[in-house]
């Protein structure tokens, strides 16, 4: 079989598609593009409304993939979720049209190029209107990469579907310099303080659950009764991509003793359920306990990290209780206990 997307010259392709063994059964089109990748992802969008899938490839273009994802994404992530608007607002835009296996990276560079210098002009007039610094070029090389991650996330949300709606990215794509920021780690005392500090039961045991078994918020949102086992110290907990991981506790520790109070009160759906206004909830017993350092609800899942590796926790165990994909992840923790390392031999020596 010939090749369904030929090159006529430059900026026109002619697209031949068999229906069936006869003469009379094919799509004949001449079609004006910049690229072949322009002219297959047409082709790709003639044989879905067919029924066909595009030849060595499947006949999801990336837009089409991401339609399907936006709808996974409504009924099956719960909390914050910024993928939708990337997707929306920049991915699509951009890569809509094409195939996933038909991508390069020097599609990937032009982007790059192309939102590097969307960026920096919006951020320029931004902050010349409101007086302020220029934005350091790093938040929005991070913005970038988020955005590029987005792209590789849906096509392989997309690839592992049944039956598989496209094949995967044939490169890895090269992403922008970042330094991720060192977390901000609490101390003991300050946690302490803040969850003497709440205000009820359902909050005192919310937030002494982030710290010490290192919950996101989104995987509380969604913790069990049944997930929850208080006779032998330990949890488990859905995190992200409904991985499932278990996370102990100390037994006849604070966390055991007021998660036994709150499953006698919370029913049988969720252990906290509804938590939207739980961040009021922490500022409030912050303000209480009279902390002004910048800690959030997430600083404690950070310092859950920390204070693991501090104690001597290896990283392949810290990287399994807070459900890292990468060891690399975990590694950032490493920074902070160097910091405090190097306090104790300064002060030593």
């Amino acid at each position: 079989m010939g090749m369904a997307v030929k090159k006529i010259r430059d900026g026109v392709y002619a697209i031949n598609i068999r229906i069936d063994q006869t003469n009379e059964g094919r799509i004949r089109r001449r079609v004006k593009c910049a690229s072949e990748l322009d002219a297959l992802a047409i082709e790709a969008g003639i044989r879905a409304n067919l029924g066909q899938k595009a030849k060595g490839s499947s006949a999801y273009n990336i837009n089409s993939v991401a339609t399907e994802y936006i709808r996974w994404m409504k009924s099956h992530v719960i909390g914050k979720n910024d993928k939708p608007r990337m997707l929306k607002n920049y991915i699509l835009p951009f890569f809509g049209a094409w195939l996933p296996d038909r991508l390069t990276s020097g599609m990937t560079d032009l982007y790059i190029e192309k939102r590097l210098a969307m960026a920096l002009n919006k951020a320029i007039l931004k902050a010349k209107a409101k007086g302020l610094p220029i934005p350091k070029e790093k938040k929005i090389n991070r913005a970038i990469n988020l955005e590029l991650l987005c792209l590789e996330t849906t096509v392989k949300w997309g690839t592992e579907q049944t039956p598989t709606l496209c094949n995967p990215i044939p490169f890895k794509i090269a992403k922008l310099p970042y330094n991720q920021q060192i977390p901000h780690v609490a101390t003991k005392e300050e946690i302490t303080a803040i969850i003497d500090n709440a205000s009820d039961l359902f909050h005192k045991s919310l937030f002494c659950a982030i710290y010490e078994a290192g919950l996101r918020s989104e995987e509380a949102r969604k913790l069990r009764p049944k997930d929850i086992n208080i006779e032998n110290g330990f949890m488990i907990v859905k995190g992200k991509r409904d991985k499932t991981r278990v996370v102990p506790f100390k037994d006849g520790g604070r966390l055991a003793g007021l998660l036994a109070l709150r499953l006698k009160e919370c029913g049988k759906d969720f252990v906290w359920g509804n938590i939207q206004s739980f961040k009021t909830a922490f500022n409030g017993a912050k303000r209480r306990a009279g902390i002004t350092s910048k800690i959030t609800p997430h600083v404690f899942r950070h310092s859950f990290a920390s204070h693991l590796l501090e104690k001597g926790a290896d990283l392949r165990s810290i990287q399994d209780m807070m459900g890292h994909k990468e060891v690399s992840t975990t590694q950032i923790y490493t920074h902070t206990t160097y910091e405090v390392n190097k306090k104790y031999v300064e002060n030593t020596f």
